[in-house]
Parts: C-alpha cells; structure tokens; sequence
C-alpha cells in the first residue's frame, strides 16, 4: 500500500522531465547558425543530418581557429622593430671588471706559515705541497674544479677560509681605497676588481653589503664617455677584462659580457658600441612567459633582488649545487646557510657536470649589451719587453647608437579576445550572449536535475 501510494507522486515529478524538449530548448536559446534545423521535426533526416554536419564543421574550424589565435599569443606576441635614439637619450656607462691570478712568492709562503704553521725553510716538502694548492686555489673558476683532484684525500685542506686565502694572496693587487674606482668581488672567475654596483652579491669580506665603487655615470651623444684606468698600480700581471652592465654582475662566456684577454704589457683603446633594446609600455601587461623577459621589478628570485639576468644565473648555480652535491663553491656569497663545499665538495660538482644543467633566465625587457667595433694596441713586448718607461693603461670609450631595438606588441591580451570573437562569430554566428545563453541553459538544467534527484529521495524517504 505504501508503494502504490508512492507511485502516482514519482510519476507525477517525472511528467514534467518528459514533457520537456531540452533539444529545442537548446535551439531555441543559441543563435548558433544551422542549430534551429537540426532539432525541427517537419524536416527530414537528410536535412537534418546535413545542418548538423555544417554545425560540427564550423564548430571544427572555429576552435581549430582559436587555437592557432592562442598559440601565436604564446610564442609570438612581441615584434623588434628599430627606433631613432641619436641626442634623445642618456645612457649609463658601462661596468668593467678586471681579474687576475698574480701571487708571489712571499705571500705565498707567508701564507703557509700563517695557515699550516709549515716554514717553507725548515720543511720544503710539505711547503712545496702547500704552496701547489694555494697557486691552484688562486686559479680556480667555476669551469676548472677538476685540478683540485690531487688534493681529494688530503682533510687539512677543508673548511678553509678559502676568500680569506686568496685576499691575502692577492693582497698586493687589490684597488686602493682613495681614490675609489673599482671593488674588490668574489665571482665564478675567483677574485676580481669591478665597478658593478652589485658589489653586496660578491663581498668577499663576509657581508652582503655594498663597497665603495665608483658612482653610476651618464652619458649623452654630446658627452665624453670615456675611461682611462691604470690596473694594479703597474705590476705586470696577465689581466683578462670583462665588460658589462653596470648594474649587472660579471658572467664570463655569456652575451651579455664582452671578454677581452688585456695580456701583461700592452696598452689598449677600446671603442664599444652600445646596443639598447628598450620596451613599449604595452609589455609590461603580457605575461612574463610569453613576452620571455623580465623588469627589474618583477623579481622571482630567492637569494638576489632586484632581478637581474646574471643574478638569475648564479641561483640557478647554487640551487642545482645544493642538489647535486649539497654544497656550494666558495665564489658565491648568496644563500650564507648554505653549507660551502670543501674539496671533495667542488670535485663532486665537477663530475656530476652541474654546468650543463639547464637555467632558465629571461633578459631584461629594457637592457643594454656591448660589443668592440675598435680595437688599438700599444706594446712593449711581453716576452724581451724593453720600454722602461712604458706604463700600461686601458683607455674604454663608449660609442652610443643612433639606432635601436624597441619590443613592441603586435597581439595583447584585448586584441585575443578579439581574435577568439571573430573566429566564433565568422564559423558559428555566435557571440558573448550565446554563450552566456548555453551556459544559463547548462545550469539551469543542471539546477532542475538536482530538484528532480532530491525529491526522488525525499519521497523514497
């Protein structure tokens, strides 16, 4: 009896499911072109069979359309086209960055007895061995760990003050404090003189702070960009120069550095053509993956900031070091928790080929590059030099363009959804409103399901 009682309600809520034709509701909402044929019953199937082959192939092209619309917006949203800078801008003066190895002997054994206790006159052999070590530190980068192999079994040569060792080594090297030109810095090339203002990235005294360097200078097409600058007071050491940013840090064999080997005794002028990619206002609105670059502002980086290319690059370093062998190399300030890798450390990197691992860096939006366009040398001879008087000096002189390279937007985010527009209304007749409509129709659907379902149970209750 209880059934036979909850029979007529069960019915009389699915009357109302079956009366209803969604299909033509479908039609009747959606001003789809074709759509309204398809569900009328006075055609006949061929016809409609035809309206409904017509609607799948614009629906086909339609979105087949969009997509190419999306993947153009991905990978090629940005155009470089050339813009007239001469006498309109001001450029900053380029960085340098000098690096040497010079050691002597004095400091060498001095070193020696100072860190093992060894005099080099009582024991020669353990001071020759020492001292092999200390002429191999002072040419260590961060492409050659393999030539501490020799040393990989000896323990008295961890957890050394490794930065400390090679200040005391060079200390006959190192820039005076007045006048103030250039800083010293720890780089991936091992200790260097720079005049980068990101000095507090390379401190090599322990403390993420900036060192006194020479200010920013501007430079305009009726300016005199040039710089004269004697390295290491005249003492003849093999000098290789990095020319870069001077809000960038040094990123030997990179684009953005200019590398150029100064040799011992020879005098150089070098003129350098800047080259300036700067940015429409537009960039800024794409996303940073499909625009593929960055503004110093837009910083994802954990242990540097602002963001900078080369600063991306020596996280990049660290994090797959800290990975591959648990340890960083002594040349980078950033991340100080990070434990230091000792000998075994840096050879682990070494054979585990970190350098090739991928780092994905974008450029700056707006950013300079150098390159040398002249090149005069003056030499005394490096090998029977005989120009007593001859002091070594490097002259840079920083040539400006008349012409540059601008991003410019070709396809924004507005000009997508245009595009998407276009390609819905040309296949399918529709528009925002039909597909407001359909997804009203979709909920409302989904909405009368939900009611139809819960007084089901409610009744079966």
């Amino acid at each position: 009896m209880h059934s036979r009682s909850c029979r007529p309600k069960q019915e009389q809520v699915l009357r109302p499911e079956n009366q209803h034709n969604w299909c033509a509701e479908l039609a009747k909402e959606s001003s789809i072109h074709g759509n309204s044929y398809v569900v009328r019953r006075d055609l006949h199937w061929t016809e409609r069979l035809f309206w409904f082959a017509m609607v799948v192939s614009s629906a086909y092209y339609a979105i087949n359309t969009c997509i190419a619309q999306w993947d153009r917006f991905r990978e090629h949203p940005i155009v470089y086209e050339y813009e007239y800078l001469f006498a309109l801008r001001n450029f900053t003066f380029l960085g340098m960055t000098l690096c040497t190895n010079y050691e002597t002997d004095e400091s060498v054994n001095k070193l020696i007895k100072y860190t093992w206790g060894v005099d080099p006159t009582v024991n020669e052999t353990a001071a020759t061995y020492y001292g092999n070590f200390l002429r191999v530190l002072n040419h260590l980068n961060y492409d050659n760990l393999e030539t501490l192999a020799p040393f990989e079994n000896d323990s008295t040569l961890d957890n050394l003050p490794y930065v400390d060792m090679l200040l005391k080594l060079q200390e006959k090297v190192l820039p005076p404090p007045y006048p103030v030109l250039l800083a010293p810095i720890i780089t991936e090339m091992g200790l260097c003189q720079t005049s980068s203002q990101l000095t507090r990235f390379g401190n090599p005294y322990g403390k993420q702070e900036d060192l006194n360097v020479t200010p920013v200078r501007q430079c305009g097409f009726f300016n005199d960009c040039q710089l004269m600058h004697k390295p290491f007071n005249s003492i003849l050491t093999h000098v290789i120069l990095y020319l870069h940013d001077v809000n960038e840090m040094m990123l030997p064999h990179d684009h953005r550095t200019v590398t150029f080997d100064a040799k011992v005794k020879s005098s150089y002028v070098l003129k350098l053509l800047v080259n300036s990619i700067s940015a429409d206002v537009e960039v800024r609105n794409l996303p940073v993956a499909y625009r593929k670059c960055r503004y110093e502002d837009e910083n994802n980086l954990s242990y540097y900031h602002p963001y900078h290319p080369s600063l991306c690059r020596l996280e990049c370093r660290i994090n797959w070091a800290l990975r591959l062998c648990h340890c960083k190399p002594y040349f980078y300030v950033a991340a100080p928790n990070a434990p230091v890798c000792n000998i075994t450390g840096m050879l682990c990197l070494a054979r585990t080929k970190w350098l090739e691992k991928p780092c994905l860096c974008f450029p700056l939006c707006r950013e300079n590059t150098y390159s040398i366009i002249e090149e005069y040398e003056q030499s005394g001879g490096d090998q029977n030099y005989v120009g007593e008087q001859f002091e070594r000096t490097i002259i840079i002189k920083m040539d400006l363009p008349k012409m540059g390279m601008k991003r410019r937007v070709v396809f924004s985010t507005d000009q997508l959804i245009m595009s998407f527009g276009g390609a819905i209304g040309l296949f399918l007749g529709a528009s925002f409103m039909t597909i407001y409509g359909l997804v009203y129709l979709f909920l409302t659907v989904l909405a009368f399901k939900c009611k139809l379902c819960f007084s089901l149970l409610k009744n079966n209750n």
